[in-house]
């Protein structure tokens, strides 16, 4: 991995690093609302604080530092990436809060869990909709994982129609 993986990266591996960062950003946003609205805890909306100005952070700064060539910026964006949808979305969120506790409330059993997992920050599974969006927090973020470290060691490859409409970076 170089520190100016920047310099080389292809516009695919940009997008597909960003892009699959962007996605989890949408699913927990999308989660957050539903589980807000069935379970009438309008506090879970906060998520919004969060995703979309961290949303516009990746996309701005990748973009920025890939066009402008700009270490510094791409450093930037990979830190949001990192911090925001892996760590804080997918890791917490997506595997602790959600897989974990399914994991816990269907092997351990309903008791256990509501132990590990109170009220009323978590819910015992009860809606299909709100867990399977839970548990894809984790496996999004995964896959954003993996695509930003394929952009760091330069294995991107490239993804042609998305790359052009980035345009070319500046020589």
């Amino acid at each position: 991995m170089r520190l100016d993986f920047i310099a080389t990266a292809s516009a695919g591996a940009v997008l597909a690093a960003g892009g699959s960062a962007i996605a989890v950003l949408v699913l927990t946003s999308i989660h957050h609302a539903y589980g807000a609205l069935i379970y009438d805890t309008p506090w879970r909306m906060h998520v919004l604080l969060l995703s979309v100005p961290g949303a516009l952070a990746i996309a701005g700064l990748l973009y920025s530092g890939w066009r402008l060539r700009n270490a510094w910026l791409a450093w930037a964006g990979v830190v949001v990436i990192l911090v925001l949808p892996i760590l804080t979305i997918g890791v917490f969120e997506g595997f602790y809060n959600h897989a974990l506790k399914n994991l816990v409330f269907f092997t351990i059993g309903p008791a256990t869990a509501a132990r590990v997992f109170a009220a009323p920050v978590y819910e015992m599974p009860d809606n299909v909709f709100f867990e399977v969006t839970g548990i894809m927090q984790a496996v999004l973020a995964t896959g954003a994982a993996l695509m930003l470290w394929r952009l760091l060691r330069g294995a991107g490859g490239s993804i042609a129609p998305a790359g052009r409409a980035l345009g070319r970076p500046l020589e």
